[in-house]
């Protein structure tokens, strides 16, 4: 009898303790859903929306009715929210600058260790960070820059060619059939191309610019192998020991693998032909640290050979993948709502005509052209959850405390369909970014696609001004239609990883 009390006190403990770990919250954490040993929530955002676990998150604040939910990923508490003053203090307040250390940002390096600016925090950011911003801001990165202008519009005159002329080489066959192009990797040359030129003074001619579609290839693949709160990966890492496909860690680090050797390849040239008298570039400048840390003999630097190769990576990566795949969007966008182009087409053929290619002064009076780009960028939220942000003191989010080190989600695709804010959310309207005197108001403009704070992209300028400058040649220059014997665009097929991404499709380009 006494044995049998016994395994039922034992039995009650045992469900007491599972049922206190399950719905285990920090003192007025937010409501949110419970969680399982090693794998917290997680599993429950996978069974919920195993593809877009952002719209996963959407359901659960929904189910909660609150735009702010907490819950775990593995044993970290983590928050997402969905409110558009709480996204605004997760990316601007200094107590949430820290970045989680996740297995996809250690892979990134041979070593395993966290370099690079985007995923690294505290005092070795914070130097990172003020020198690289500095320093780039010389090459058109938070401000305009006319050098940097010139190469992109050379890019695009280039690219213009190609795309008249068709394949010259056996890797164009690929991306160029028959007055068709594969979309987004066409563009992958003219972004990667026009960044290089500035950052390193780079610049790959036609008949070498195999690597750089090869390189894009890789970093959309990477982006495809992660998803919006880091992988599965980054939850136990020793999967990748068992499962080395399906937790796609074999896929990862092949791109990985590939981005890190071109960008290594590329600084290896400055190392070798460094000349302390004569600074060329940002990758020189950084040489220079090195050295002059060498120098003095500083024990601990910050200055690293693999440091420079990250932060190249943190740069380049989005370059070279980013912009072809927000145009690729857009494309999509254009071939379901031909109206659009064509309300493109008459701004630009009344204001610049056909004489010269659109230049950036020209923005002010492409209003419908500027706001296009910027609605596309609200519909379809490239990067839904932004990049997680970890708080690095104990804090308050809307009301709710904020232990240390707890996980934050800005729900940015949340917050960019949200009929609250947009009224017709769900609508891709260009006009709601114009004004009622017909020119691009800002103030209209709430959308964060580049994020907020001292994480904003740095390379915000380079992609507005990019995008600005290519779609507008292009559709000065071409009709874009559905090629022959093809469906149009199925936007159901649309996927997430680490950003929002198309299958590559096919469009024709037909000279105006």
């Amino acid at each position: 009898m006494l044995s049998l009390v016994l395994s039922a006190v034992l039995v009650i403990l045992v469900l007491y303790k599972c049922y206190k770990y399950m719905f285990y919250r920090p003192p007025n954490f937010p409501p949110g859903p419970p969680r399982i040993p090693v794998f917290g929530s997680y599993l429950l955002l996978l069974l919920i929306n195993r593809k877009e676990l952002h719209k996963a998150s959407m359901l659960l604040s929904k189910w909660y009715k609150s735009k702010v939910i907490g819950f775990f990923i593995a044993n970290s508490p983590t928050i997402v929210c969905h409110d558009s003053e709480g996204i605004k203090e997760i990316l601007t307040k200094s107590d949430f600058d820290g970045r989680p250390d996740i297995f996809l940002a250690r892979m990134r390096d041979p070593q395993h260790n966290l370099r690079g600016i985007l995923f690294t925090e505290g005092d070795f950011w914070k130097n990172q960070r003020r020198f690289t911003l500095r320093h780039l801001r010389d090459y058109g990165f938070g401000r305009r820059f006319n050098q940097l202008e010139i190469e992109v519009r050379d890019e695009i005159c280039l690219f213009l060619d190609i795309l008249r002329g068709g394949p010259r080489y056996p890797y164009e066959d690929k991306v160029l059939k028959n007055g068709c192009v594969l979309v987004p990797e066409i563009f992958f040359p003219c972004a990667a191309n026009a960044f290089l030129a500035t950052l390193s003074g780079e610049k790959f001619p036609r008949s070498e610019q195999g690597i750089l579609y090869e390189t894009g290839r890789y970093g959309l693949q990477f982006h495809a192998g992660g998803d919006d709160y880091g992988k599965l990966l980054s939850i136990i890492p020793w999967i990748r020991h068992i499962f080395p496909e399906k937790s796609d860690y074999r896929k990862l680090f092949t791109s990985n693998a590939g981005i890190y050797k071109f960008v290594k390849s590329i600084v290896d040239k400055h190392m070798e032909t460094f000349d302390e008298n004569h600074e060329r570039n940002f990758i020189d400048l950084y040489i220079q640290q090195i050295k002059e840390q060498e120098r003095n003999g500083v024990k601990d630097p910050f200055f690293r050979y693999e440091q420079l190769i990250l932060v190249c990576v943190d740069f380049i990566f989005p370059a070279i993948t980013v912009v072809p795949a927000t145009l690729a969007l857009l494309f999509q966008r254009l071939l379901l709502q031909p109206e659009i182009l064509k309300k493109m087409q008459k701004e630009i053929d009344e204001v610049v005509g056909s004489g010269r290619l659109p230049e950036l002064d020209d923005r002010i009076n492409l209003p419908y052209v500027e706001a296009t780009i910027r609605e596309i960028m609200r519909f379809e939220t490239l990067i839904p959850s932004s990049i997680t942000h970890k708080a690095i003191v104990d804090s308050k989010l809307m009301g709710y405390d904020i232990p240390k080190d707890t996980f934050l989600i800005p729900g940015i695709h949340g917050f960019h369909t949200d009929s609250e804010v947009w009224g017709d959310a769900d609508i891709f309207r260009p006009e709601r970014f114009i004004g009622e005197d017909g020119k691009l108001s800002l103030k209209l403009d709430k959308s964060l696609p580049f994020g907020a704070g001292k994480r904003l992209c740095a390379g915000e300028t380079f992609a507005r001004n990019t995008m600005f400058l290519m779609i507008a040649a292009l559709a000065q220059n071409f009709n874009f239609n559905i090629p022959p014997g093809d469906n149009p665009p199925d936007l159901s097929k649309n996927y997430t990883g680490i950003i929002t991404l198309t299958p590559n499709f096919w469009v024709q380009f037909q000279s105006r």
